[in-house]
């Protein structure tokens, strides 16, 4: 299988997951090194450990919580390392039910090839504008 062919596999997998709200294979995927430049947040993550200690405290006022991906773009820039492109839209339903909150915006993430398994080694979220 290409790198590219993997790549796409590998998001469409975490993608799959994390549309029914399942956040697990993304966690797995992050290198424990990755740096996150987030939407909510004026500073950068500098490692899984930061990042997901802001996703669960993000995440502790929601019932429900799901992302998805619109027009991906999947580059293998060599056997090695990869670059995702896409939109996204989350969507988090508050504990005790009523409106979701609704997040469109765009990712870039830069995936690096560690023995067998595709990493994370770096992710940007950012809103759309408001129109």
């Amino acid at each position: 299988m290409s790198a590219h062919e993997e790549i796409k596999r590998a998001t469409d997998q975490i993608m799959a997951a994390a549309t029914k709200g399942d956040f697990g294979l993304f966690i797995t995927l992050l290198d424990d090194g990755v740096e996150v430049f987030s939407e909510d947040v004026p500073y950068r993550f500098d490692s899984k450990e930061s990042f997901l200690g802001f996703l669960q405290s993000a995440a502790a006022g929601a019932e429900s919580t799901t992302i998805s991906f619109h027009q991906p773009s999947y580059r293998a820039l060599s056997e090695t390392t990869g670059v995702i492109n896409s939109y996204h839209r989350l969507a988090a339903t508050p504990k005790g039910g009523g409106a979701p909150r609704i997040q469109c915006g765009r990712t870039t993430w830069v995936l690096a090839k560690h023995g067998s398994q595709w990493k994370i080694v770096s992710a940007h979220f950012s809103q759309l504008p408001k129109e």
